[in-house]
């Protein structure tokens, strides 16, 4: 064999040795994940209040290190131990860092290919025995169709950006809402305990009366009735408490035994929230609600990307109209020659399949700004109604403020008429019971203004009655 097929025969053994190096570096290996649905129930167990990492993350939101683990659940503790342990909320970042993925395949280029030929003739010539040849390919894009597909993805990445922020600070008042229903279900059970404890103290002494015949079956029933229904609204709110307390749990990404460890300090958190409801529309003008309604919006700076994308690809649509051309230089030897080639491919579009296409991101388009304009309308007119809203009920709240005051009074007074013995215990308690209806109407005014506080919330997306937790670091 002459040297010049050895050396043709070396240079395509290296050129195929090459070829399968380059391949391999891009492999990368498959590692099994499997779950298992005990190993599962142990990884939930460990969220709890004295996990170690969860206390690094509260120490970083302002916590004293000392002062930790904490003692009782109050309402800056509750959110951040939703933002930590939530598995939703990981859910939604995951799907986020998937599509941020996408950004960097977008800005990728065509792939280019490369591969080489041989071949064996059936000349007895030496010649003409081997043919070999190598040849490889890419692609010209133009009219910038890459520079656009990063920008539709880029653009994606920003609306999945704000799906995640809308999903955790959904996830937020979800846990705010129950939280809300569980402490005025707390002061509810508080007052009807008191209204039972009454009720049977009330029949216990007709009873005996009963006994002695100076009341009738009538009077017994009456008040069976009554000591009855009060009970079983007591057994219905105990246990509308115990399915509030699951739901807080399930909120924070906890088990309900690990939750349970801690108490409610449902006071303190009433207390909170009451005063920030309060001074809300002592600081606040309508416009000023406006402004922050729309610049705040993360559901409308959301519509707002989804429309950036939908205008991203219609110009994707109109670079499309223009061709790309695939480049195919190539090499052979073959009988003595050595043959250079370059091929030209472009696939042909259809002009009249380009127009519609075009149509149709441009109504899609559109159809982007529709949205907008009908939720920021939306909003606005949300916006235009949450002062009014929140002074209708504060007026109702010092309404009823006024009544618990003279109610107050009015219990004071009969209890001093009890004492100088004007009238018996009976009668003071049958009076007494009238006045737990106060009581009710005081907690349903006071809440229905924390509501509102929470509404002002969901609408201007800040902190109204609330510690100010971020969900993410948009830096």
């Amino acid at each position: 064999m002459s040297f010049n097929s050895i050396k043709n025969i070396t240079v395509i053994s290296i050129a195929i040795s090459f070829l399968f190096l380059l391949h391999g570096c891009s492999f990368l290996e498959y590692r099994e994940s499997k779950l298992d649905v005990e190993n599962i129930n142990d990884t939930l167990n460990v969220a709890d209040t004295e996990n170690d990492t969860f206390n690094e993350h509260l120490i970083k939101n302002g916590y004293l290190k000392e002062d930790l683990p904490i003692q009782q659940w109050g309402l800056d503790e509750l959110i951040l131990a939703q933002l930590f342990f939530n598995r939703e909320l990981r859910t939604a970042k995951s799907e986020w860092d998937i599509i941020q993925a996408e950004e960097g395949i977008a800005a990728l280029s065509p792939s280019t290919s490369l591969g080489v030929n041989i071949g064996r003739g059936d000349s007895s010539q030496e010649i003409s025995q081997n043919i070999y040849g190598a040849g490889f390919s890419f692609t010209f894009e133009s009219a910038d169709k890459k520079l656009i597909r990063h920008e539709i993805a880029f653009n994606k990445t920003q609306s999945a950006l704000l799906s995640f922020q809308i999903k955790a600070t959904e996830s937020k008042s979800q846990l705010l809402e129950t939280l809300i229903n569980y402490i005025e279900n707390h002061d509810l059970i508080i007052t009807q305990k008191k209204e039972v404890q009454v009720r049977q103290s009330i029949f216990l002494m007709v009873k005996k009366r009963f006994d002695l015949g100076i009341a009738s079956q009538i009077d017994i029933d009456r008040l069976a009735l009554a000591m009855s229904s009060s009970y079983q609204a007591l057994t219905a709110l105990q246990a509308a408490q115990e399915e509030l307390k699951q739901k807080l749990a399930t909120h924070t990404g906890m088990t309900l035994e690990k939750f349970n460890l801690l108490p409610i300090n449902a006071d303190k958190i009433k207390n909170s929230l009451k005063r920030s409801a309060e001074t809300f529309t002592e600081k606040t003008k309508i416009n000023e609600i406006k402004r922050a309604a729309t610049l705040n919006s993360l559901s409308l700076r959301k519509l707002l990307a989804d429309y950036a994308i939908t205008e991203s690809e219609l110009k994707y649509a109109i670079a499309k109209q223009y061709p790309d051309y695939t480049f195919t230089p190539a090499y052979t030897y073959d009988l003595g020659n050595y043959i250079w080639s370059l091929g030209i491919d472009s696939a042909i579009t259809s002009s009249e399949k380009n127009i519609m296409l075009i149509n149709k991101a441009e109504k899609i388009r559109a159809l982007g700004a529709n949205k907008i304009y009908a939720y920021q309308l939306e909003l606005l007119n949300q916006a235009e109604q949450l002062l009014p809203a929140f002074e209708n009920k504060k007026n109702a709240l010092d309404h009823t403020e006024t009544l618990l005051e003279a109610k107050n009074r009015l219990t004071k007074q009969l209890q001093e008429q009890f004492e100088k013995g004007y009238m018996d215990r009976l009668d003071l308690e049958l009076e007494l019971a009238k006045l737990y209806e106060v009581d009710k109407k005081y907690h349903k005014a006071l809440y229905n203004l924390i509501y509102t506080g929470l509404d002002a919330e969901r609408i201007m997306q800040k902190p109204i009655i609330t510690y100010k937790a971020y969900f993410i670091n948009e830096e």
